[in-house]
């Protein structure tokens, strides 16, 4: 199988620093670029740091890469950060695939402030024309409730506490550790089938297993 270059954006999050360990676990990722502000603690051979400052990204900061993966939230209150400069460099850069975190409820005329704001991005995404994108909506991050803006609320201990109960219909709302999205994610990427958009809810990322990728 024909080697491949992944980039990363976001491995300060909890998905980031998960995906990171995830894609160098991989041989047939032989580079993975991980574009930053400041340094990870995390080391490995494959990894290919570049600090940069995201106000100013373009492709030439991305180079030659198949695979880019958005983990930074459109509601973050990052000045610093624009996904959708982002994704445009990446593009930009000739880029196979791009994939990036939404969040559950995605949907631009949704009553709710945040589903709006997750679904208006996912629409600004695909106006993009990303040779591939894939989009990631999953429930409440149980190793990094913030991350979705999502605080130690009574809910969110609810539902990690409850997990094992969310069967049928209240599947959707199961948490999802980050280590689990993060494989999802991986698997989802080197598919052989390259959707131009694919939307990945809660239930498929809890089910995909390693390996799912393979012919």
């Amino acid at each position: 199988m024909k080697t491949r270059t992944a980039a990363v954006i976001g491995s300060h999050t909890a998905t980031g620093r998960e995906l990171i360990k995830e894609l160098c676990s991989r041989s047939v990722y032989d580079e993975v670029i991980v574009l930053s502000e400041s340094r990870m603690t995390f080391n490995h051979e494959k990894i290919s740091e570049r600090l940069i400052d995201f106000r100013y990204i373009e492709a030439g900061h991305f180079g030659l890469v198949d695979d880019v993966f958005c983990c930074v939230h459109p509601d973050r209150h990052d000045s610093w950060f624009d996904p959708l400069k982002t994704a445009a460099a990446a593009k930009k850069s000739n880029v196979s695939q791009y994939l990036a975190l939404s969040s559950m409820g995605a949907n631009p005329r949704s009553i709710l402030k945040l589903n709006r704001l997750y679904g208006v991005y996912e629409m600004q995404l695909k106006k993009l024309n990303l040779p591939s994108l894939h989009l990631f909506r999953p429930s409440i991050l149980l190793t990094d409730p913030e991350e979705f803006r999502v605080k130690e609320s009574a809910a969110a201990k609810f539902i990690a506490f409850a997990g094992w109960a969310m069967m049928g219909p209240f599947k959707t709302y199961k948490g999802i550790r980050a280590s689990q999205l993060a494989l999802a994610m991986t698997e989802k990427a080197l598919n052989r089938y390259s959707p131009k958009v694919a939307i990945y809810k809660s239930g498929v990322i809890e089910n995909t297993k390693r390996g799912d990728s393979e012919p």
